[in-house]
């Protein structure tokens, strides 16, 4: 602004001089102290370097604990909102482990007598679900009810993935259940924490299962995501005719296996000794637009070298180059040391 550039004279605010060539009901309204004006600038330099701070993604949790501090020390206070985006940017982190952070600065809030919202309730009960603590999500969902916020499948989803990560699939399968008598249809979200437990622990028989009851609901068709969840683990279980069958099943659908897909079916058949249907699956692959990644390269490169076909393997390494996809560590282990 151009007044702010104008703003002291010798520690003297120009806005007296600025004012008396305006009507003296114009005046009236400008009884701005040259602090009050500072304080206003300082306010929103603060609020925008937050903002942008947290677009840009923390490398460390030392800068978003001083933003949090910043933005504690103004009065008023800010907005909840600005809260949960520094809260949201934090949880991104997940190298660094934030969900205490988040913790312990949800509770410096309630301290200074700011009131959570639904948004920042779902932000706490999923640290304390990554956490263990999920007595305590349960908790937090009590207080949304209090709070007159309905409970939503966000929370239910955030909940269900506390289960699925310290693997009490049980726990998360009734609770699915339960929200569905309740009257909520879980999303693909939610679906997908369940299939990610079952396939991890091996259990292709109950994801098969819950994909029919998918089907047959009608409210939530399962998406790739989920039918790549399910092959690659039947793959990893040398199920391979049930991945096939899938596999058929998604094409029939209208769905486009991506390369993940095929990845995994490639993986699949190579680890069982079936380096033909291997190569029949990249081929099919290829046919269908679909460019190999490092993940595809790197097996190939892994075949060819273990069937003695060194020059094939560097001839896999100089695709790669020509398309543009560098080769990994792996990559070059299993063309060195295979």
């Amino acid at each position: 602004m151009k007044f702010q550039a104008l703003r002291f004279n010798g520690g003297t605010s120009l806005f007296p001089i600025i004012s008396s060539s305006f009507p003296f009901h114009f005046r009236n309204c400008c009884h701005f102290s040259s602090e009050r004006i500072v304080a206003i600038d300082d306010r929103n330099l603060i609020l925008n370097s937050v903002r942008e701070q947290c677009k840009l993604g923390f490398y460390d949790l030392k800068l978003p604990q001083s933003l949090f501090n910043q933005l504690t020390s103004l009065r008023p206070l800010p907005s909840i909102i600005v809260f949960c985006q520094l809260f949201t940017a934090i949880s991104k982190s997940k190298h660094l482990h934030p969900h205490s952070t988040i913790i312990s600065l949800s509770r410096r809030l309630d301290l200074l007598g700011l009131s959570p919202n639904n948004y920042s309730l779902t932000i706490l009960a999923n640290s304390y679900c990554h956490l263990g603590c999920i007595d305590f999500g349960f908790s937090l969902l009590g207080k949304r009810l209090k709070l007159g916020y309905p409970p939503d499948c966000v929370i239910f989803t955030t909940l269900i993935n506390g289960y699925v990560h310290y693997d009490k699939l049980p726990l998360a399968a009734q609770l699915l259940n339960k929200i569905i008598n309740l009257g909520f249809q879980p999303n693909i979200v939610t679906y997908g924490a369940i299939f990610k437990g079952l396939c991890r622990i091996g259990d292709n028989a109950s994801a098969l299962t819950l994909l029919t009851k998918m089907h047959s609901g009608g409210h939530c068709k399962p998406g790739l995501v989920i039918y790549n969840t399910i092959i690659d683990s039947l793959c990893k279980d040398s199920l391979l005719q049930q991945a096939m069958d899938l596999f058929s099943a998604i094409k029939t659908e209208g769905i486009q296996p991506d390369v993940v897909t095929y990845n995994s079916l490639i993986r699949g058949f190579y680890n069982s000794g079936c380096r033909e249907e291997a190569k029949g699956v990249l081929t099919e692959m290829l046919k269908s637009n679909i460019a190999p990644d490092v993940t595809t390269f790197s097996m190939l490169v892994d075949m060819f070298c273990k069937d003695g076909n060194v020059e094939e393997a560097e001839a896999i390494l100089r695709l790669m180059t020509d398309k543009g996809v560098a080769p990994d560590i792996i990559t070059y282990t299993l063309q060195w040391f295979t």
